[in-house]
């Protein structure tokens, strides 16, 4: 079973490794996240939002990512490596990414479950 270790920076630039979580692991995605997880994801908005993208399925090419939520495709890639180190997001070929079938809502619902909470992908940002 794969564990799941993030890093906290502080303001300082010291890091500190947080300690793994029990988690119920497929091999597309573990749940639930870890309430600091799901901090971290929702807590930028180039994130949100490709999150909302990967939510409508299907294999995504990381410069369309980008273009579809107005970003680099650099910055894209540094985003959805978090996604793909949290489980959430899945690189099935190079520079293809779709969200893991464990995370992936129903056809036609725009909620996402994260495990200890559910996500409304359809509320505006701010």
């Amino acid at each position: 079973m794969p564990l799941l270790f993030t890093e906290r920076r502080s303001y300082k630039g010291d890091s500190k490794p947080l300690k793994p979580m029990s988690t119920t692991s497929t091999s597309t995605g573990t749940l639930p996240l870890s309430l600091e997880q799901v901090s971290m994801l929702l807590s930028d908005q180039t994130r949100w939002k490709l999150l909302r993208e990967l939510s409508k399925g299907g294999l995504v090419p990381t410069t369309e990512l980008a273009k579809r939520v107005g970003c680099s495709a650099d910055s894209a890639y540094k985003h959805l490596v978090v996604l793909s180190q949290m489980g959430i997001a899945v690189q099935r070929y190079r520079g293809f990414y779709e969200m893991a079938p464990a995370f992936l809502p129903p056809a036609g619902s725009t909620t996402l479950h994260l495990g200890h909470c559910l996500v409304r992908l359809d509320t505006p940002l701010v």
